[in-house]
């Protein structure tokens, strides 16, 4: 195995909790029983696909929302139920980070969306630490802005190309398996972090 210089980080479940049976429960509270087939893990309708490419705004989805499960919500009870998966930072994950960025270029790739984003930016500095969360990593990067989400294997060439990193030097981790294996066919070293494992307790 190549020597280890650049670092990639997944953030949910990586290094921030997350917790899908809360949302769906909270969704079923509004009257939607169909949630889990319409957004899970790696199987999801359009529109949240959309969301997470940044091809819908934050409006445009609640309004296509409503008329996906023909119930109508307000916006801010769809936001309440939507962000209820967002549990909160590891902070001892975070701190590793932190200690270790200097010695090793660090980025953040997520797959994400800007209701998601306007939620966990501010809570940071808010739970966690004074200084902004994207102060941790050379650069973050977020499948709302890029246009692109995992497992494309096209987004993690993107990202290579974007910062000059070569592939078998660089370690992805990510907790979701079609990541890793999209990640790792395009070259880069991975590690699938499974549940009850840590970043602070495992890399390097």
């Amino acid at each position: 195995m190549a020597v280890v210089k650049n670092l990639i980080f997944d953030l949910g479940n990586v290094l921030y909790d997350i917790d899908f049976k809360i949302m769906y429960q909270e969704f079923e509270n509004l009257g939607i029983t169909n949630i889990g087939a319409l957004f899970t893990l790696n199987e999801s309708h359009t529109l949240f696909l959309d969301l997470e490419k940044g091809r819908v705004s934050e409006n445009d989805f609640y309004s296509q929302f409503r008329d996906l499960v023909k119930i109508n919500l307000t916006d801010d009870q769809i936001k309440n139920a939507w962000n209820s998966l967002l549990i909160g930072f590891r902070n001892k994950s975070i701190d590793w980070v932190s200690s270790n960025n200097s010695s090793h270029p660090t980025f953040l790739y997520s797959n994400t969306n800007q209701i998601h984003y306007n939620h966990f930016i501010p809570q940071f500095e808010k739970e966690v630490a004074s200084y902004a969360f994207e102060n941790l990593f050379i650069k973050p990067y977020y499948s709302h802005e890029m246009g692109m989400r995992k497992p494309d294997p096209a987004s993690f060439v993107f990202i290579l190309e974007k910062e000059g990193l070569l592939a078998h030097q660089t370690l992805f981790i990510d907790d979701n398996e079609p990541n890793i294996l999209a990640a790792a066919a395009v070259g880069l070293q991975v590690l699938h972090l499974k549940e009850g494992m840590r970043v602070e307790d495992i890399i390097l």
